[in-house]
């Protein structure tokens, strides 16, 4: 009996890890229709009048809420764990909260009323899952918790959907460490190092109903391929990032937030993985958008 009680935790154990790798980056080709069925009705209301739907009283067809976007992440990782170093800096200046709130905006249909919710960081401090035991992380309910979450930020609100952009995680390659959000990293490897700025963002769209998840994803600049399959094919970061010469590292890690390279890169990145991320998770046609951004 005590044997057939362990393996069938064990299962239980195995089939929470898969289920919630799938859920953190759920793809767009599994995703529910809702949203596109609901950006059709709204689309044929405008036609029909000829005028933007209103926002009153803070209603509306899409409530957008911005959480992440001032934070800069300058990481050294080494050869040995003593060698690693990281500093989160502040980056007010780059304007990243505007620049996605801009391009999801841009995503929605001409005449669909969309809202920009306020995102106060200090009322709700992000998780930090690192100190969760198993037992808590095999019997949270991760919906739920977004469900409520996503309440408290959109109270006294009334929209249909809401778009959350928030920061993506990913791992580095085949090791244990990860990257979060935006940021540039020092690697180490045995003839020298490698730079890779980068830039993730992850997008979740609620239902305004029941704020049950519509659809969510990574923002991509390689939309047909999963994060996945970008890994199988050798990618280091699960994301857009580029490959920067040595000398691009910032001597000082505070320096980074007045380094116009490292802002424009990021922004670039941002704006083209939200322009080909958005429109397939809204069911629209992009719009065409020059960038010589190019996903490695």
């Amino acid at each position: 009996m005590f044997s057939i009680m362990t393996l069938l935790f064990v299962v239980a154990i195995i089939l929470w890890c898969f289920s919630t790798q799938a859920r953190a980056q759920a793809q767009l080709e599994t995703a529910r229709p809702t949203v596109k069925q609901a950006i059709g009705k709204i689309t044929t209301r405008r036609e029909a009048t000829g005028k933007p739907a209103p926002v009153a009283g803070g209603s509306c067809d899409f409530g957008v809420v911005v959480t992440t976007g001032d934070e800069f992440t300058v990481l050294t990782i080494g050869l040995t764990v003593f060698q690693n170093k990281t500093m989160v800096v502040p980056i007010p200046g780059w304007g990243l909260n505007d620049l996605i709130f801009a391009r999801t905006r841009a995503a929605i249909p001409a005449g669909v009323s969309v809202l920009r919710i306020p995102y106060n960081p200090a009322k709700f401090p992000p998780r930090d899952e690192s100190k969760d035991t198993l037992k808590d992380r095999l019997f949270r309910d991760l919906n739920a918790e977004l469900a409520g979450y996503m309440r408290e930020v959109a109270k006294g609100t009334n929209c249909r959907h809401y778009i959350q952009v928030l920061n993506s995680v990913s791992p580095i390659g085949t090791s244990n460490y990860t990257v979060r959000g935006f940021g540039i990293l020092n690697q180490d490897v045995v003839l020298g190092r490698r730079i890779y700025l980068y830039a993730l963002a992850f997008i979740r769209i609620f239902d305004g109903r029941d704020f049950s998840v519509v659809r969510q994803s990574s923002a991509l600049i390689n939309v047909h391929h999963s994060l996945v399959v970008q890994r199988l094919l050798g990618r280091q970061i699960g994301g857009p990032y580029r490959e920067l010469p040595a000398e691009s590292f910032p001597t000082r890690p505070e320096d980074a937030a007045d380094n116009p390279a490292l802002r424009d890169g990021v922004r670039a990145m941002l704006a083209e993985s939200l322009d080909k991320t958005l429109p397939l998770m809204l069911g629209v046609r992009p719009a065409a958008r020059q960038s010589d951004t190019k996903e490695r």
